[in-house]
């Protein structure tokens, strides 16, 4: 009864019901009369739950018979009245009825409940109609000791119990069924409203078996009715419930076919022979009795008349095709027709003709266009004729078209102009003598110029904002600067518009304020008649700066001549330095070899000169290393006298033989040396104790015989040429 078909492994018990679905049929050409009757047969395994008696209908809700079968039988009987005495085939139909298992069970089933129901029909009316049903409750089959057992059965709809109709009896479950022990019980039965309640006092120790009857009203007969109840099951144990259905009734359908034919009529144009719609027929029995009176043509000029009686019949034009004239000679047919009961016939109907004239224009200038191509179309799509081609004076005329609805569709624009592919729509009317003017406007091609448009779009790379003020070159593939000093508005935007097509790049030459430089190129490709977009991502921050672009180096020329003292004398032979001990501590009160110029203040010492033009700031690959600073510096002594005097040391006895000097195995940054060897040299000496190798503090002036003097031009020559360089490469890269 849930809907769910039943599979062939599946148990049909008895207190299950089944929903019925059966199809029954007649073999073609066997003569139906009144009172015949053919039988039914129910699925194995089932049976009715009762008797059962009811009509079958035609598919105009006509009784054809009767179908019946008895209570607790698997078979019935159709009883057929005379309703299809007059078919001969195709009588069939279908019955749909309720049943019920007749499987008792194994024995097993039963023991796993505790409170269970079931119900049937107990009564008829005297027309076959159930009146009455029988419900029955079961409870404790495995005969627990129960207290304060209390039922309550909620009625369904149509159903009212039936006082004084309840019998509960003791008993035991044995091998699944219910045994009696002869113990009939008094329970306490009351009613509120559709509930049953039913009380026993004091303790159950049995297995319950509990009837009773309702009355039941309301019941078609026929069709399929179902009575469902709800019953709950307190006591000291537990609570349950349980659902309970019977159902009861049948339906029947039934149909077949007459002696009857087909006729088909086609309606075409005389001309063309294509198909007219709205053609109206009168359809007429051999005896004159009109059958159909307005029989239409659909879009397919057909009119289909089925279910025709064996006989003879005509057809007739009441009413042409919009356009057409009428056609009066009728059509005679009879079914069936040499044995053929389907039949086809056509009729052709002469149309009324028409002109139409076409003007093809151009709406600016109003003139008219020649060379326009088009296809005449009829109302369904259907090309009527194609190719048509606008004449000098812009026009197509064409003659001797049917009364109907056209359209003119452009299949091909006239040089120099756009398609219009706009159907235009007209109607011939019958009989019309003045041609149909119309006109179609056709818009000028527009030239798509070789341009396109770029927009630049500047922004933060992390927050995304736009930033004004940010100053670009823009350069071709060529990296020929087309257009300079281009700037972000206030939307952080450059739009360039008319550029020709090919390919271009933006080189930022200046950044927002706070913001780094980016000098990637930003690349991009115009596109005719398209616009391009960009966008490119500045880092807030400070570009340290760059130097500007230093003067050219000049050439060092001819070095300027050392200090000569004038008359200097021959220098005596010194001896032989000897092996170099501790340093001697630093001349602190030297002799007077002369009157000397005062000690200039140190400050800081200047870098010894290497190049001669010094670049502004100059960025190169590494920082140059300032020279190391002495912690003290010893002030020059510049002799007077041409002889080189021998200072006095401190703390020592002096001697008046020529002690040799410790030789300074560190290199001494020198000034341009002249080449003469012969001349002696001033300078200052390494302060003992002090940092070796370049600083300030420890450079010499010209000595004669030194090679660092042409080393150091010349590494200056190459720092400067370095620097050169390097910003030639950087202005390159813009």
């Amino acid at each position: 009864m849930s809907g769910n078909p039943i599979q062939p492994s599946d148990n049909l018990y008895t207190w299950l019901n089944f929903n019925v679905n059966y199809n029954w049929s007649i073999p073609d050409d066997v003569k139906i009369n009144a009172g015949d009757t053919v039988p039914f047969e129910l699925p194995s395994g089932l049976v009715t739950p009762g008797d059962m008696s009811f009509p079958i209908y035609d598919s105009n809700n006509v009784e054809i018979g009767i179908a019946t079968i008895k209570a607790g039988e698997a078979s019935g009987t159709i009883t057929f009245n005379d309703v299809l005495s007059n078919t001969n085939a195709n009588r069939h139909g279908t019955l749909k009825l309720v049943a019920k298992g007749t499987n008792t069970g194994t024995g097993n089933e039963g023991q796993n409940w505790m409170y269970n129901k079931n119900g049937w029909i107990a009564g008829y009316d005297p027309t076959g109609v159930p009146n009455e049903l029988t419900w029955n409750l079961a409870l404790n089959p495995n005969e627990h000791n129960l207290n304060n057992v209390v039922l309550t059965d909620i009625l369904g709809p149509n159903q009212e119990y039936i006082p004084g109709s309840l019998t509960a009896i003791a008993g035991s479950y044995v091998s699944g069924g219910f045994v009696s022990n002869g113990q009939e019980l008094h329970p306490t039965v009351t009613t509120d409203g559709n509930k049953v309640i039913i009380s026993f006092p004091g303790t159950l120790t049995t297995a319950v078996d509990i009837y009773y009857r309702v009355k039941i009203t309301g019941t078609p007969a026929d069709g399929t009715t179902t009575w469902t109840n709800h019953a709950t099951m307190g006591s000291s144990e537990d609570d349950y419930s349980v659902d309970s259905s019977t159902s009861w009734g049948g339906s029947g359908t039934g149909n077949g076919d007459q002696n009857v034919g087909t006729m088909t009529l086609t309606k075409t144009d005389a001309t063309t022979g294509a198909p007219l719609a709205g053609a109206e027929y009168e359809l007429k029995d051999s005896d004159g009795n009109v059958i159909i009176s307005n029989a239409k043509t659909d879009e397919n000029g057909q009119i289909v008349i089925k279910n025709l009686n064996y006989g003879s019949y005509t057809l007739t034009e009441v009413r042409a095709p919009d356009g057409y004239t009428l056609n009066p000679t009728p059509i005679n047919f009879t079914l069936p027709d040499n044995g053929v009961i389907n039949l086809t016939t056509d009729q052709k109907d002469t149309a009324e003709t028409g002109a139409v004239v076409l003007k093809k224009v151009d709406p600016d200038t109003k003139d008219t266009i020649a060379g326009t191509t088009f296809n005449l179309l009829d109302k369904n799509g259907n090309i009527i004729k194609e190719g048509l081609v606008t004449d000098g004076n812009g026009e197509i005329s064409v003659d001797n078209l049917p009364a109907g609805e056209y359209q003119f569709v452009e299949t091909q624009p006239a040089e120099g102009y756009v398609a219009n592919t706009t159907p235009i729509e007209f109607t011939v009317v019958a009989g019309q003598t003045t041609p149909v003017e119309l006109e179609k406007f056709n818009t000028a091609v527009t030239v798509t110029p070789d341009t396109g448009n770029v927009t630049l779009d500047k922004v933060d790379s992390v927050t995304g904002k736009f930033l004004p003020g940010a100053i670009y070159d823009l350069l071709d593939s060529n990296d020929n600067v087309i257009q300079s000093g281009l700037t972000t508005d206030e939307n952080g935007q450059i739009k360039i518009t008319d550029l020709p097509v090919g390919s271009y790049y933006f080189i930022e030459t200046n950044p927002p304020e706070g913001y780094q430089d980016n000098l990637t190129p930003i690349e991009f490709f115009i596109t005719q008649g398209q616009d391009s977009s960009v966008t490119a991502k500045d880092e807030a921050g400070t570009t340290p700066e760059i130097p500007g672009e230093p003067e050219p180096p000049v050439e060092p020329g001819t070095p300027e001549p050392p200090i000569i003292i004038p008359n200097p004398g021959e220098p005596g032979t010194t001896e032989p330095p000897g092996e170099p001990g501790t340093p001697e501590p630093p001349v602190t009160n030297p002799g007077e070899p002369g009157t000397t110029e005062p000690p200039v203040e140190p400050g800081t010492p200047e870098p010894p000169v290497t190049t001669p033009i010094e670049p502004q700031e100059p960025q190169g690959p590494t920082e140059p290393v300032n020279p190391e600073i002495p912690s003290e510096i010893i002030p020059p002594v510049y002799p007077t006298e041409p002889t080189i005097p021998t200072p006095e040391i401190p703390g020592e006895q002096n001697d008046t033989s020529t002690e040799p000097e410790t030789p300074n195995t560190s290199p001494s940054v020198v000034l341009p040396s002249t080449g003469n060897n012969g001349n002696p040299s001033y300078g200052l000496g390494v302060n003992p104790g002090s940092n070796s190798g370049l600083g300030y503090g420890q450079a010499e002036f010209p000595q004669t015989g030194n090679q660092n003097n042409l080393l150091m031009i010349i590494g200056g020559f190459f720092i400067a040429l370095f620097v050169l360089l390097k910003h030639m490469i950087k202005k390159l890269n813009y």
